[in-house]
């Protein structure tokens, strides 16, 4: 295993993890989570099906430690998804543009490395 082999693994597991979390929030209705939604003026149901879509990311992330191919889409997904948050925040305004842009930029950034690492390595 290379060293950029073993970046690739640390990247889809972080990724998978963090889109673990956000999505299973959206998917269960986590009180945290319903507050992020209000804020963003997004309605229950889009909400949980940007969850659904955030756990069928970290399936393919999970597979993409094994098959690169699986990682680039994956990691694919997960900068679209990027993009569409940071847009409902600029859109939301306030503390949402405020705080949650930076984060989405970083998670974005962390994608857009796993997917360079993944077509590279695969």
């Amino acid at each position: 295993m290379s060293g950029l082999d073993i970046v690739r693994v640390v990247l889809m597991a972080l990724l998978a993890l963090l889109l673990a979390a956000t999505g299973g929030g959206k998917v269960a209705g986590a009180a945290s989570s319903r507050g992020i939604r209000d804020g963003l003026r997004i309605g229950a149901t889009p909400w949980r099906l940007i969850g659904v879509f955030e756990l069928v990311l970290v399936v393919l992330l999970v597979v993409g430690i094994w098959v690169p191919a699986g990682a680039v889409v994956g990691a694919a997904g997960a900068i679209a998804l990027m993009i569409g948050a940071v847009i409902a925040r600029v859109r939301a305004g306030g503390d949402q543009r405020r705080i949650g842009i930076p984060s989405d930029i970083v998670v974005g950034v962390l994608a857009i490395v796993a997917a360079w690492v993944s077509v590279t390595t695969a």
